[in-house]
């Protein structure tokens, strides 16, 4: 994984994350949901500081094509991570990391 950040006017504006690897390793025959595996990898990811405050997401089609998964599995993942308060999507913007909780 590697990310490019954006600076204007001497601040960090965001960061993009080109998540091409690691990649999740995914059960299909789990009984656990793709989704979810998805979702706890990602969480793992935030948990470890792999995956910094205001990183972003490349787009949820890129991502379902890079790990081998359907479009809608990769968007009710990030659904999950906001439930649990990992990401936050702004309309037109983009998919982030949120603050840690202090």
């Amino acid at each position: 994984m590697h990310s490019v950040t954006y600076v204007c006017a001497g601040r960090v504006v965001f960061t993009v994350l080109y998540m091409t690897t690691p990649r999740p390793e995914l059960n299909p025959g789990s009984a656990v949901p793709l989704y979810e595996q998805i979702a706890d990898w990602i969480a793992a990811e935030i948990a470890a500081g792999r995956l910094a405050h205001g990183s972003k997401f490349p787009d949820s089609r890129v991502l379902a094509e890079d790990w081998g998964v359907g479009y809608l599995t990769v968007r009710r993942a990030m659904r999950e991570l906001a439930e649990r308060g990992l990401v936050v999507s702004r309309v037109g913007k983009g998919t982030f990391v949120t603050a840690p909780e202090s």
